[in-house]
């Protein structure tokens, strides 16, 4: 064959190689320390096998324009061949770039099978199957021809995986909108709170404002979430197994139900927005103790604490307790219980004995029955409940907790 008509078939083969970003979605939908917080061993094989595929597909690729730059300037045999070796092994470290990639896949999605309705992992092992077909057959090319072929399959193998993996993404995004609206029933706690200030003659307008604004994204949100699901329902693109049926309509139908589902996340955000707001005027009209400055802060009690700051905070329940923590918080807990990441990436933990929390710019948000905790630092605390407090150093104050009515 003649390098001139060599170099037409290599046109589309080069346009058929490229690696897409299949795994983006995945990433948004997840807190990555909560994706392997039980698996870090496993984690770090995982990045370790995809730092070392990524630098092997970056040199063939490089390897590969150098080639094909020799051999548009020579137009010899010499440089067509070694233009295919260097083809043939960037298609291969794309294949093993693209492995590593759906094994990381693998982990994620298996971590969320719960609340996928169809076996993405068994998906998953199709696509790694497939690749490895087209990794034999890449071995074994002989002609420019069957480099070209193979290099087609597997650009449609690569879309169908990306197409596919934004799907899952999306059905775990919608599992944590349901539960971030499950939680939404905070709602009545404001208005308990307004009644409580309202009764002791406070001017509640403004908090009557927030809670209304709240009550109002909250809404919206909830009818939006309603068009997402009934995107996800119908699936254009999908079969009933997540598999890819149509190209075209999978990717009309992913756009659609993306730009539907951000807008949902928009008025969530909103409405958590108000709520934050409505609380942070609310704690300045609320009497009780609010405790600031630098020192070590202990108290023991049945009731909530809110603690804020850069603090090192031990707490023990003989009870029932519950705890919340923002998601820069690193966190140690014994005994039983659950843990569960939240919509806005805080991680709340229930049913523990006893828990250490440690960060800077943390928030902590306990409530319980029969708590002792020792908070270290500086920052602020809000005690709620019965119970006492004692603070050393930086401000020392002893004292009552704030009595709920």
């Amino acid at each position: 064959m003649k390098n001139r008509n060599w170099l037409k078939i290599l046109t589309p083969l080069v346009a058929a190689v490229f690696i897409l970003s299949m795994f983006s979605g995945i990433a948004a939908a997840q807190n990555p320390k909560e994706q392997y917080d039980n698996a870090k061993d496993q984690y770090q094989i995982l990045k370790t096998k995809y730092d070392d595929a990524r630098k092997n597909y970056q040199e063939a690729r490089d390897n590969f324009n150098s080639a094909k730059q020799n051999f548009k300037s020579a137009r010899s045999n010499l440089s067509k061949y070694e233009l295919m070796d260097k083809t043939r092994d960037y298609l291969i470290r794309s294949i093993d770039y693209m492995l590593v990639h759906l094994d990381i896949q693998k982990t994620r999605v298996d971590a969320e099978k719960d609340y996928i309705p169809f076996d993405a992992v068994a998906n998953i092992d199709t696509h790694i199957t497939q690749l490895n077909d087209i990794k034999a057959t890449l071995q074994s090319a002989n002609t420019s021809q069957e480099l070209s072929d193979a290099a087609r399959q597997l650009d449609n193998t690569s879309k169908e995986m990306n197409l596919e993996a934004r799907y899952y993404a999306g059905i775990i995004v919608n599992h944590r909108i349901d539960q971030f609206l499950l939680k939404a029933d905070n709602a009545t706690r404001m208005g308990t709170i307004i009644q409580r200030l309202k009764d002791q003659g406070k001017d509640v307008s403004a908090l009557e404002g927030y809670s209304s604004a709240f009550d109002t994204f909250l809404s919206e949100a909830r009818t939006n979430h309603q068009n997402d699901l009934s995107l996800y329902g119908t699936h254009n693109g999908f079969d009933s197994n997540g598999v890819v049926t149509n190209n075209q309509d999978a990717l009309a139908f992913l756009r659609e139900a993306t730009a539907s589902q951000k807008d949902t996340i928009s008025k969530l955000r909103s409405a958590a927005e108000e709520y934050r707001d409505f609380f942070t005027e609310a704690r300045k009209m609320l009497p009780g103790p609010v405790v600031r400055g630098t020192g070590k802060l202990e108290a023991n009690g049945t009731g909530s604490a809110n603690i804020r700051g850069n603090v090192n905070v031990t707490l023990t329940v003989s009870g029932n307790a519950t705890m919340t923590v923002s998601s820069n918080a690193q966190v140690t807990v014994d005994g039983t219980g659950t843990k569960e990441v939240l919509g806005n990436g805080d991680v709340r933990y229930q049913g523990f004995g006893s828990a250490t929390v440690t960060g800077s710019g943390i928030r902590i948000d306990i409530s319980g029955d029969n708590m002792v905790l020792t908070a270290e630092g500086s920052g602020s605390a809000f005690l709620r409940g019965k119970g006492t407090y004692h603070t050393e150093k930086g401000i020392t104050v002893s004292g009552e907790w704030e009595k709920v009515n």
